[in-house]
């Protein structure tokens, strides 16, 4: 009698199909936390460019005369991506996400709101946060303290 060995039995294809089961579902919460971290990092990157891109506003403010009162405004704003800057600048915020190509979107979660704290006098950056816009979430700090906020999160 001749026997057929051109494959694999369904048995060894289910053994093998398991074990690869197995190995995804040990795997996917470490790669879910990398991916989180990723997330969290590019939203402290973006708000250090945020922050320069501020320092670069103030700047560009000053050269245009526009601001013969040396104020920049409130001192603090919130910023969603979806919203619209004026062309030609008329506020700091204006000048400051100009060259960003807009108001960036939050990386880790796109419910979250850029908060925006700085010197009305001067134009420097106190603080930069990711506010909810639901009152229910916390609201993070990522700028100038920017790290805390990556490793804080990924615990």
């Amino acid at each position: 009698m001749k026997r057929n060995n051109r494959g694999f039995s369904m048995v060894e294809l289910i053994i093998v199909i398991a074990i690869m089961a197995i190995l995804a579902a040990a795997l996917a919460p470490t790669l879910i936390k990398y991916v989180k971290k990723a997330r969290r990092a590019r939203d402290v990157d973006t708000a250090r460019e945020i922050s320069a891109a501020y320092t670069r506003g103030v700047i560009e403010m000053d050269q245009d005369d526009n601001n013969a009162s040396n104020s920049y405004g409130s001192g603090m704003v919130i910023l969603r991506s979806d919203m619209t800057l004026h062309n030609p600048p008329q506020n700091l915020e204006d000048y400051a996400f100009a060259e960003l190509g807009g108001i960036p979107v939050c990386a880790t979660d796109k419910d979250y709101y850029w908060k925006i704290e700085y010197d009305p006098q001067n134009g420097k950056i106190i603080k930069i946060s990711l506010t909810p816009s639901s009152s229910s979430s916390t609201t993070y700090e990522v700028y100038p303290n920017g790290d805390a906020f990556v490793d804080y999160q990924s615990k």
